[in-house]
């Protein structure tokens, strides 16, 4: 039979397009995924809009029992409603490889997402480079969140940062906490940024602003999410100071040069730090100590490299300490060499 997959949107089952309610009222069987953004909706309201009961699928279920789901969909009709677009998360997608791997057709009913509604606030979507999800602070690093937004300021992109999340918790990241983790982490405070809660909703609230003091705004309810914009069109810029309240002295004498140099000066200070400190055991393979020589040879030549392109202010500075970074950890990872980032 068949598996589909059945966008719900960005606020509440209302979101749902006409398509995307008559693939789900011919199911036999309908789940729903719930956990991977907040809506606002619940399982008695989808059931009464379908007029099929609607189970819950706990994260688990999915991430790890997808083979039960498609082996259901090899002799019925099943569908598996998902908020936002059901194609956002790589999980979904997954799935459908999955289903396509045991052959059981699949149907994709696709809907608004984050990635779409982020236009509301006057960026454009052409200028959006990687996104990036900020994690709860216990769960790691921001290391990549933070190497995204510099790679992205280094072509001139705008960088959506997506808000943790954990539905079965009740537990939501906030712009207040992303923007305080960043600021930890080195962007200045200074730097430009635009908060969004509830894009996609009637209660919309969308602020632009110095880093510092959108950290300082309630912006109520979840979801929420982060833009840090790459250089702008004056059109952007008008539409910051109209639709985000953004104060025109955020937008004036805006040089992305400086915060991306003292981003790449964190960086090369973090690998000069480790190159002086990390200890050094016996290597566990057959690696020679010349070849292990040669190893830190070319870390030192990259970060000369980096500090030579930082002063010409070209983005391979980056490129030159990701390649330093790669060695080092390389080395870590083989048990040769002991640090810690």
């Amino acid at each position: 039979m068949t598996l589909s997959l059945i966008s719900l949107g960005l606020a509440d089952e209302r979101d749902m397009s006409l398509r995307a309610l008559d693939e789900a009222r011919g199911c036999d069987t309908i789940y729903a995924e719930l956990y991977t953004m907040k809506l606002v909706t619940t399982l008695a309201a989808l059931t009464e809009l379908i007029g099929k009961p609607v189970t819950l699928l706990p994260r688990g279920d999915l991430e790890d029992r997808s083979s039960k789901i498609i082996e259901e969909a090899r002799g019925r009709k099943v569908g598996v409603l998902i908020g936002g677009d059901c194609l956002s998360a790589t999980t979904h997608i997954s799935l459908l490889l999955e289903a396509a791997e045991k052959s059981v057709e699949t149907h994709v009913i696709h809907g608004s997402s984050i990635f779409s509604a982020v236009a509301e606030t006057g960026l454009s979507l052409y200028k959006f480079g990687r996104t990036v999800t900020m994690p709860f602070p216990e769960k790691g690093p921001t290391d990549t969140v933070l190497r995204g937004i510099q790679g992205n300021l280094a072509e001139g992109l705008h960088t959506l940062v997506l808000l943790d999340l954990d539905n079965e918790q009740n537990k939501y990241m906030s712009v207040t906490q992303v923007i305080r983790g960043l600021i930890d982490a080195g962007i200045s405070p200074d730097s430009l940024v635009v908060g969004a809660a509830r894009l996609g909703q009637p209660e919309a609230m969308i602020r632009a602003g110095h880093a510092a003091n959108i950290e300082t705004i309630d912006f109520g309810e979840p979801p929420h999410c982060l833009v840090v914009p790459g250089q702008l069109h004056f059109l952007e810029e008008d539409a910051l100071k109209r639709i985000a309240q953004c104060p025109p002295e955020a937008l004036k004498n805006r040089d992305l040069k400086p915060e991306l140099d003292r981003l790449i000066g964190k960086y090369i200070a973090g690998c000069r730090r480790v190159r002086e400190a990390m200890k050094m055991t016996p290597p566990p393979t057959p690696l020679t100590a010349e070849q292990i020589r040669d190893l830190l040879d070319h870390v030192d030549r990259y970060l000369v490299d980096a500090e030579y392109y930082r002063a010409e202010r070209k983005p391979t500075a980056l490129t030159s300490v990701a390649y330093a970074e790669g060695i080092l950890d390389a080395l870590k990872l083989l048990g040769i060499a002991d640090f810690q980032w």
